[in-house]
């Protein structure tokens, strides 16, 4: 988890795991993320919000792969409920895509 004074963007509830991630997803932020990727991974249904974030690297974009990958390696149910055009672009860049959620499904 993150430091004590930091909120965890980790939420719980019954088979759903949604991290929603806030600022820079990058080589200086993800190490504080992983305690969190790993928790979410033990959820059926691990949903994935990038509306915060507002800066993306190759090291962002990596914790989200393995974290689909995983996902996927555990029978997992993974999806960004919402995009962000920087990982969008890397992610093109690279040739690489991840699972979205219907526009119907992230609103309650």
């Amino acid at each position: 988890m993150l430091d004590a004074d930091i909120e965890s963007p980790l939420h719980l509830d019954g088979h759903e795991a949604t991290l929603t991630l806030q600022g820079d997803l990058t080589i200086f932020t993800v190490d504080a993320l992983k305690d969190d990727v790993f928790l979410a991974l033990n959820c059926p249904r691990i949903r994935v919000s990038l509306s915060g974030v507002t800066d993306i690297d190759s090291c962002g974009l990596q914790l989200l792969l393995l974290l689909a990958q995983q996902a996927q390696h555990l029978g997992r149910d993974f999806a960004l409920s919402e995009r962000h055009p920087e990982a969008d672009a890397l992610l093109a860049l690279y040739g690489l895509d991840l699972p979205s959620t219907a526009a119907e499904e992230s609103t309650p």
